[in-house]
């Protein structure tokens, strides 16, 4: 039921390689693709802030409790 598929050429005596390090090889591959190429890949700074403060807000406790404190003393 898959939409494609991939080959991983490998050398050596290894008969198979396990999911996350086959997963590592085509992410590096991909990475490196892009950095070498003309698409312009990379976020603006805002979406990249915005993405930071999304995942900050995941992470700590009470965040919005914390947001609403920070942004009281910051407004007087």
């Amino acid at each position: 039921m898959s939409d494609g598929f991939v080959k991983i050429p490998m050398y050596g005596f290894t008969e198979s390689l396990n999911i996350s390090v086959s997963a590592a090889l085509l992410v590096r591959s991909i990475t490196e693709r892009l950095h070498n190429s003309e698409i312009p890949w990379q976020l603006y700074e805002t979406e990249s802030l915005d993405i930071r403060i999304l995942w900050a807000k995941s992470v700590v406790k009470k965040s919005d409790l914390l947001e609403k404190e920070f942004l009281r003393k910051i407004n007087g």
